[in-house]
């Protein structure tokens, strides 16, 4: 604990220098408190200690040394489960993408196609400047990682470095590039695109790897040593390089695709679209946008569950965008997505209208509530407040409902 451990490491100083003459080390790292879920000390009085073996058996090694490191440096650290079971999460998340790599990625016999992934290399600004959109916002994610993480390691903020590769890992490369690959290496019909995107897979993950592996050595190494043709194992291999150049455009314009695929996402949900379903959609941009957008068009499919044969780019309104659910997705990219594929309007209609009832029938009985001198006056202040916030809440939720059967009927009339 705080109180003892200056003494520990000044009479490791003062021996070190006593019996060898030198001084033992240059910096020292000085962590916080490991303290339980409530942030209590942990004693035997209590009974809260927690065993590392026993956490280490249950969440494995890894998750339990990330857990421990995404603490911030100087402060204590409340372990609790369900930080070790989100990183327990993480460890499985890792691992499966090292099972996709490896599920696609050509087989170790096989050596031209090997040489072709190895000769690929990303750290030039041609290299960059040539990769289509998806992997050059990837492969700039990645050398920008590289650079936070190495400057966070030198400051030994090991909770930034930490927090930093999980969000890339997870928000990045598992969520939006592995499932953007997919259109490459299952459905593009072209072996170049199909090599560029093995090669980026490669890449992006095997970095991934370096920057992790202090923190998961285990899962790390046994990955890297899965992959084919790794000549030394992780823990010896060199750190990655930083100052890699980047193609901020790419990030840019990757923002703009994905705030479409959510948008149109957000719609599916909304309206209760069938995840299998796949519908139509009209993009509206303008000229230099609908250029790159086109070129994903694969990728937008794939990713809002569209169906790439009724896909309509172009740069003026569709002719039944009065019946279309509107998006805006970013200044100059918009979406149009027909009511008719995505629902039953009569019904939809007629759905909307008995829970609108419902909805006003819920919210005039708190109404009558909070209308009741005796109530508001006698009953508990959290109470109070509990129903006055879901009278609000039930206000909100009439509103949007009115709105959206104004629409749907406006579109059944047209």
């Amino acid at each position: 604990s705080h109180d003892i451990l200056f003494f520990w490491v000044a009479r490791m100083v003062m021996m070190g220098i006593e019996f060898t003459g030198t001084v033992p080390f240059s910096y020292v790292y000085l962590h916080g408190l490991i303290r339980d879920s409530e942030g209590r000390k942990m004693s035997k009085s209590l009974g809260n200690v927690i065993d590392p073996l026993d956490t280490m058996n249950e969440y494995g090694t890894d998750a339990l040394r990330f857990t421990l490191c995404m603490g911030t440096a100087g402060q204590d650290i409340n372990l609790s489960t369900e930080r070790l079971t989100s990183n327990k999460a993480f460890t499985n998340k890792l691992w499966n993408a090292g099972k996709f790599l490896l599920q696609n990625l050509p087989e170790r016999s096989d050596a031209t196609a090997w040489d072709l992934l190895l000769a690929n290399k990303f750290d030039t600004e041609a290299a960059l400047q040539q990769l289509p959109l998806p992997e050059g916002w990837v492969v700039t994610g990645l050398h920008e990682l590289i650079d936070k993480v190495s400057i966070s390691y030198e400051k030994f903020y090991f909770g930034d470095a930490a927090r930093e590769i999980y969000d890339f890992f997870w928000s990045h490369f598992a969520d939006w590039y592995i499932e953007s690959s997919k259109t490459r290496l299952y459905h593009s019909g072209d072996g170049s695109a199909t090599i560029t995107a093995q090669s980026v897979l490669l890449y992006v993950f095997e970095n991934i790897l370096k920057l992790l592996h202090p923190f998961m050595p285990f899962v790390t190494e046994e990955l890297w040593q899965a992959l084919p043709y790794r000549k030394d194992a992780l823990i010896v291999a060199p750190w990655p390089s930083t100052d890699l150049p980047k193609n901020l455009l790419s990030i840019k314009r990757f923002q703009n695709l994905q705030s479409l695929i959510r948008g149109i996402r957000n719609v599916r949900a909304e309206y209760s679209v069938e995840p299998a379903k796949r519908i139509s959609a009209s993009v509206v941009a303008t000229v230099d946008v609908l250029e790159y957008i086109s070129k994903e068009k694969q990728v937008l499919a794939l990713l809002s569950k569209l169906d790439a044969q009724n896909i309509n780019l172009t740069e003026s309104l569709p002719g039944d965008a009065n019946q279309c659910v509107h998006i805006v997705a970013d200044e100059g990219l918009e979406a149009y997505l027909p009511l008719a594929d995505m629902v039953d309007v009569s019904a939809e209609v007629e759905r909307l209208s008995k829970r609108l009832s419902k909805l006003q029938t819920e919210y005039d009985t708190l109404l009558a509530r909070l209308s009741s001198p005796s109530f508001v006056e006698k009953a508990p202040e959290n109470i109070v407040r509990g129903v006055r916030e879901k009278a609000s809440e039930a206000e909100e939720k009439i509103s949007l409902t009115k709105n959206r059967l104004t629409f749907l009927q406006s579109t059944v009339s047209t």
